[in-house]
Parts: C-alpha cells; sequence; structure tokens
C-alpha cells in the first residue's frame, strides 16, 4: 500500500487534490492511504516519529509563511526517501528543490489534470522501483524502523532479542528468534546457533565454528547448525557468483 502526504495550510487545495488522487487511484487499480496535513512542521513531527508511513509527499512552499522547502531539508536529514513533489504558486524555490531532490515541481495554476496524473504515476513507479523492504520493533512505547539490508544479525537473550544493525546501532524487543526465523525465511538470513540469526551477506568468514561478520563481530556456530549453514553458504554463494569466498569447508578465505 502507497502511503500519501498532502501538505497545505488551504483546505479547498486540499481537497482537490485528494480527489484527483483518488480518481487515479480508482483509474489504475492502486492501494494507497492519504494523510493530510496543515503545516510543514505538523508533517515532520509525523515523519519524524513513524518514517516509514509516507511514500509520496505533496508539498507547498509557503504556508503562515513558513518555509516549508525547510522542512523538506530536515525531512532529508532523517533519513526520508519518500518521493516529494512540490506543488505551489511559487515559482521562486525552483532551483532550490534540486537541492532536496525533490521528483517534480508543479505550479498549481499550470498544472493540468493530465500534467499531474503523468508526474503521479511517475512517483509511483519511481517508489516502486527504490522502495526497500523495512523491519518494524516496538520496545518500552517505541518503534524502530530499520531497512532489513542494514541488519547483521539478531540475537536473543533471556527472550529479549537484539538488532544489530547499520553503523554499530542495535535495538531490542521481545520475541521468540523461532518465529523471527521463519518470518525471515527467504530474506537472506541464516540460524547459525539457538541464539543467532545471521544476515548471509554480512559474512565475512566462516571457521573453526565461529563466523567474522563484515562488522567485526564474531558470532558462535552451533554443532548442530553447522551442515545447514555451510549448505546455505555454499547456495548463497553460487547464486550470487561470489568468488574467492567465506571458508565453507575449514580454510580461511576471505568473502
Amino acid at each position: 500500500m502507497l502511503k500519501i502526504a498532502l501538505c497545505d495550510d488551504n483546505k479547498n487545495t486540499i481537497t482537490k487534490y485528494a480527489e484527483l488522487i483518488s480518481e487515479l487511484v480508482e483509474k489504475y487499480q492502486l492501494q494507497i492511504e492519504i494523510s493530510c496535513f496543515s503545516s510543514g512542521e505538523s508533517l515532520f513531527f509525523h515523519y519524524s516519529n513513524i518514517p516509514e508511513q509516507i511514500d509520496i509527499i505533496y508539498l507547498d512552499i509557503l504556508m503562515d509563511k513558513t518555509d516549508c522547502m525547510e522542512t523538506a531539508r530536515k525531512l532529508r536529514d532523517i533519513g526520508c526517501k519518500a518521493q516529494i513533489i512540490f506543488l505551489t504558486s511559487y515559482e521562486d524555490y525552483v532551483y532550490e528543490a534540486f537541492e532536496v531532490n525533490a521528483a517534480q515541481y508543479l505550479i498549481k495554476e499550470d498544472t493540468s489534470k493530465e500534467k499531474f496524473e503523468k508526474v503521479f504515476l511517475k512517483a509511483v513507479e519511481m517508489v516502486s522501483e527504490n522502495k526497500e523492504e523495512l523491519f518494524s520493533i516496538k520496545f518500552d512505547g517505541k518503534t524502530t524502523v530499520i531497512p532489513i539490508s542494514e541488519i547483521a544479525y539478531f540475537e536473543i537473550w533471556n527472550r529479549v532479542i537484539t538488532v544489530y544493525y547499520g553503523d554499530g546501532k542495535s535495538a531490542k524487543y521481545y520475541y521468540s528468534i523461532d518465529r523471527l526465523e521463519e518470518e525471515m525465511s527467504g530474506k537472506d538470513f541464516v540460524r547459525v546457533h539457538r541464539s543467532y540469526l545471521v544476515n548471509l551477506s554480512y559474512i565475512e568468514m566462516f571457521r573453526n565454528q565461529n563466523i567474522k561478520l563484515k562488522t567485526g563481530a564474531i558470532i558462535p556456530v552451533g554443532v548442530t547448525y553447522s551442515e545447514s549453514l555451510k549448505k546455505t553458504l555454499s547456495n548463497y554463494i553460487s547464486r550470487f557468483h561470489i568468488y574467492n569466498t567465506t571458508d565453507i569447508n575449514g580454510k580461511e578465505e576471505d568473502l
């Protein structure tokens, strides 16, 4: 489902474009959810708390004398990868739009339904191409959203799972590692120990019942998981044509 945000301080404008988007959704049989905001501040607050919620943002430039180009910059600064489409009556900011990697800059008065439709479909296409699968967890009232590709491994201890991701980051939540293993099936994660689930793309070396990850972490390999790990790793290597690879037979080599 596509998450779309309309941000404008004019209620009539919000209604107009929400209806137009709804028409396009029906025409092209899309599934969407539209959120409406009357200020850049409310949009930024929403996104910074639940970052996975927006795929396409329609953003006016000046609202109540607020420069929403700055809102766009703040969104980019916190990692927002949404397709931003400026929908405004002001031509003066078109060059600044390049700084925030805007998908399009539309002048309300000069934008026909046909042009709006063309830009909308292009944004939908870009979202489909760039959309990265996310992993969401909740712990102590806080929601953490992590791109799956950034997760190096999971570790469980006393029913608490720790997710290690990004540049030395981690997050905790209560869950079953057996259920987690099932959910991550088909996403190139492998169980290497009763307490560890590892992203295959992060494995650098497998030797002496330990694997070394590209992050530098050393993970123990349980005896009962050793053979299945060798087979899974070998299949992964073959699938991606990786050569000069990890030792899967006892010799030390680099991935």
